[in-house]
């Protein structure tokens, strides 16, 4: 997918949405109008994920109801403290798909606390995060990238500071998943982040350094929601389709501002990009040649050339399920060819940034292919387990998608299972 085509196929960023200030917290983090029916509300009663109200503890005056002003400014840590959660049942750590309401928040105040975790967070960005995977000559650049300019210009851009304190708060609570204040601060950073990303896009101005944090913002934001599926609840099993569109709409971000790096000799985020192979390799990465080893997936052709599944027939279904595929296969050749483990990782992250639109609709429709498609994607992914934010999610995420895929489509479920090592060779 190249050109004109691949845009069709993603999803802009989101500006503009109906809000509700008295809806719950997951319809806000989404942006879309809630219903606020109590215990659960219509979305998450659908989508069977815990409902939460949150409210103040101190009444408005001249009222009995308790309410959060979109207008509070709150300490980060007051955040946690300062608020009553009202749930239908065990509620789950806050992740990239559910941050704090921006309508919720503004600037935070200085306070000793916040210093000393922001301190916190940017040690571990700085003696974790920026650590290069498997550094060698060819990729010399990238480390200056990591530890040196990405840091100088997170100093004068918020948008990506706040990516890098969420990216990092995601980090530690590997090890310390009950950490409330880490859990607070990865939802507030990421919803900060978001907000600034807003801006930063609108007020754009084609300089080089704005362009750097935009398209910087956008790769660590997909890392970020990818780390963030470790710890979530897949019981009962959904896919992660938050985690996808939200990359569809970094990658929209990400492009703009990449015609506009490309016009400045200085910009970092071209000498990243073309330091890396994946990166060099995308205007053929959609090309019918890498689909070979899953076109079963897609069935066979009549002597016309056409699928025979009436599924396929129509143009956006059957490119959406091409393009993926060859995404897939990209990744395939990769770990047969042994890349090392940074462009792995590249990879892995970069697939909610390529992925159409198209395809994400169709898993949150629970189509077989989709799921199918989707679990040979983690499948690969799952040679990426060595980085914190890959972890054990892919192989998690295979097993899921085992459950939900219907038998008539177990077949194509042989080779996910025996890539993760779910199954014996």
């Amino acid at each position: 997918m190249t050109g004109a085509g691949a845009s069709q196929n993603r999803r802009p960023p989101r500006l503009n949405h109906k809000k509700s200030r008295a809806g719950c917290q997951r319809c806000k983090a989404r942006r879309v109008k809630c219903d606020e029916a109590k215990p659960a509300c219509g979305g998450c009663n659908r989508h069977n994920v815990p409902c939460v109200y949150v409210v103040n503890e101190s009444p408005r005056t001249g009222s009995n109801e308790a309410s959060l002003s979109p207008h509070t400014t709150l300490p980060i840590d007051q955040l946690q403290p300062s608020f009553k959660v009202a749930v239908n049942q065990v509620p789950t750590p806050p992740t990239i798909n559910d941050p704090v309401a921006t309508d919720d928040l503004l600037d935070l105040p200085e306070t000793r606390q916040r210093r000393l975790l922001e301190l916190r967070l940017w040690h571990n960005y700085v003696t974790v995060i920026s650590v290069p995977f498997q550094p060698s000559s060819s990729t010399a650049i990238l480390p200056q990238i990591w530890n040196n300019h990405m840091p100088q210009i997170a100093m004068r851009h918020d948008n990506l500071l706040y990516i890098i304190y969420a990216l990092s708060a995601t980090s530690l609570l590997r090890n310390a998943p009950e950490d409330a204040e880490l859990l607070t601060a990865q939802r507030v950073y990421l919803s900060l982040a978001l907000r600034d990303q807003q801006k930063a896009l609108a007020q754009f101005h084609t300089q080089a350094e704005e362009a750097d944090a935009l398209c910087f913002t956008s790769i660590l934001m997909t890392m970020n929601a990818f780390g963030s599926l470790q710890e979530r609840v897949r019981h009962p099993y959904h896919p992660p389709t938050d985690m996808l569109r939200l990359g569809i709409g970094a990658c929209a971000v990400y492009e703009e501002a990449l015609k506009s790096a490309r016009k400045f000799p200085s910009s970092k985020i071209v000498t990243f990009i073309e330091n890396q192979p994946f990166f060099c390799s995308i205007p053929r990465m959609f090309d019918e040649e890498h689909r070979g080893p899953f076109v079963g997936i897609l069935g066979p052709k009549n002597a016309h050339g056409v699928y025979e599944d009436s599924e396929l027939w129509n143009t956006d279904v059957r490119q959406a399920y091409e393009y993926t595929l060859s995404y897939i296969g990209t990744m395939y050749t990769a770990v047969l060819n042994e890349e090392n483990l940074h462009q792995i990782c590249t990879r892995i992250a970069a697939f909610a940034l390529f992925v159409p639109k198209k395809f994400v609709d169709m898993v949150e429709e629970l189509r077989p292919r989709a799921l199918v498609v989707l679990a040979h994607f983690f499948a690969l992914a799952t040679k990426g387990s060595a980085h914190w934010w890959v972890g054990q999610t892919p192989m998690r995420e295979v097993q899921g998608l085992r459950r939900i895929v219907p038998l008539e489509w177990q077949r194509h479920m042989r080779w996910p299972l025996v890539m993760s090592g779910l199954e014996p060779v």
